[in-house]
């Protein structure tokens, strides 16, 4: 009688697993659209800096000039921020065979976005005009990288099976249908694992090197904390020694 009822209890527990797997995918697709109109803000905020810095320009009171600028600054900043927080999500492994991912396009992405964050750490934009195209430069690839992922990857039409669309084919000949074919994350799991080992890595890389600028910032590093919490102390240097 037991093996009866846990039979039933697993019959009628199908239909709940049923739903929480779609509810997963839901909230993987509502990220997904929500990176990108992130990626797109970043962007075109970025692109308008000469338009805020001329209307800033016509301002004559300083708190409606701050202001302003704190607008520029927070939409563009945030928007990178937020970018990587929630693309995060696409370097967990498991999501690559509950959802479509855009390997390597989407990762990828997210690392320019990293390398953006990263820059705003290390320079002065805003002073600096080198600084500021180079970060134009990374904020443009990682938008073009994601958008086309999520357009041509993500919401390939070649994944509507069964329904009937003019041109587009899952034929690996086709374009929908190769993109479909070799850049899904669940139809391609080789090209999926090799790409998350590689924009892993380089996601850690920068990551690393902001690590090391907070560090810089308080004059020591993470080789001395480390040190430190060993009770060892960091050597000083043989002419230091001498002039004391």
């Amino acid at each position: 009688m037991m093996l009866q009822d846990f039979g039933l209890l697993l019959q009628l527990s199908a239909p709940a697993n049923n739903w929480v797997s779609a509810g997963s995918v839901l909230v993987e697709q509502v990220i997904t659209l929500l990176i990108s109109l992130l990626t797109l803000l970043a962007l075109s905020i970025q692109i308008a800096r000469p338009y805020f810095l001329r209307i800033l320009r016509k301002f004559t009171l300083r708190l409606a000039a701050d202001v302003w600028w704190l607008i520029f600054v927070l939409l563009r900043d945030a928007g990178i921020f937020l970018v990587l927080f929630l693309g995060i999500t696409l370097f967990w492994p498991g999501t690559f065979q509950d959802y479509a991912v855009a390997m390597p396009f989407q990762p990828l992405g997210i690392d320019f976005f990293t390398f953006a964050l990263v820059l705003l750490l290390l320079r002065d934009t805003n002073e600096d005009a080198k600084a500021n195209k180079l970060l134009t430069i990374f904020i443009a690839i990682g938008t073009a990288l994601f958008l086309f992922g999520t357009i041509f990857v993500t919401y390939n039409p070649a994944q509507l099976t069964g329904i009937s669309i003019p041109t587009v084919s899952t034929s690996p000949s086709n374009f929908w249908g190769f993109m479909y074919t070799y850049f899904d994350s669940i139809n391609s799991p080789l090209i999926s694992i090799y790409s998350f080992y590689i924009t892993l890595i380089v996601l850690g890389l920068a990551g690393g090197r902001a690590v090391t600028w907070s560090y810089e910032q308080w004059g020591t590093t993470p080789l001395d904390s480390i040190m430190g919490l060993f009770g060892m102390k960091k050597k000083a240097p043989a002419a230091a020694q001498e002039a004391k």
